[in-house]
């Protein structure tokens, strides 16, 4: 087949026939050992090869909030309803 590159030069390349691709499988030699740690949420399989997962978080139970909490709680959600009340007031104002 026949390329022309940017100097209007008339060149032959032959197509790819895939052979200097490296397959997924294949050891490389970038990654640690599976000897040394690679971190949390790093697993190596068979092959050699990093995946990575999610870390899943600790579980534990919640506690209720305690009256101090429900009042600032009651505060901020008053506080985020005026605001909202506000920018509306302000959009219906202005047009």
């Amino acid at each position: 087949m026949r390329y022309i590159n940017k100097e209007k030069k008339i060149s032959d390349h032959s197509p790819s026939d895939g052979s200097e691709l490296t397959p997924a499988e294949a050891p490389t030699t970038r990654h640690k050992s599976q000897n040394e740690p690679l971190g949390a949420g790093y697993r190596v399989n068979d092959e050699g090869i990093v995946n990575n997962y999610a870390l899943e978080p600790e579980v534990y139970e919640t506690k209720y909030p305690s009256p101090k909490q429900q009042r600032r709680y009651i505060v901020l959600g008053g506080a985020a309803i005026l605001f909202v009340a506000l920018v509306v007031w302000i959009a219906f104002a202005v047009s």
